[in-house]
């Protein structure tokens, strides 16, 4: 059995026809996207709330750092007591993100005196 290879021959006509109905197609589609470059509003607005939780969640964790380096001298006197240091930096979890932002900027004056 011989298997003959049909080919179509498309004039000039039906090129222009099938052509256009293909842009057609394509730009019918795509009318109604958005670009992907540009975000809502309220997308934007949620990322820069997720971008600031982040920032004072990390800014907490260097604080609860901070704390547990600093020696006090009622903890030098009674090693044998405990101190305040571990009630305060389990309290800290409890601080709103204002709370939290204004003890950083109190530490990092003392810490950075200029």
């Amino acid at each position: 059995m011989v298997h003959k290879m049909v080919s179509i021959h498309l004039g000039f006509l039906e090129k222009t026809v099938v052509l256009f109905s293909i842009c057609i197609l394509f730009y019918s589609t795509h009318a109604d996207s958005k670009p992907l470059g540009k975000r809502a509003i309220n997308e934007v607005q949620l990322m820069h709330n997720l971008g600031v939780h982040k920032h004072v969640e990390l800014r907490q964790d260097w604080l609860q750092m901070k704390l547990r380096e600093i020696h006090t001298a009622s903890e030098k006197k009674n090693e044998d007591e405990t101190g305040l240091l571990p009630d305060i930096i389990t309290k800290l979890t409890d601080l709103n993100p204002m709370e939290a932002e204004d003890i950083i900027a109190v530490l990092e004056k003392r810490m950075n005196p200029s």
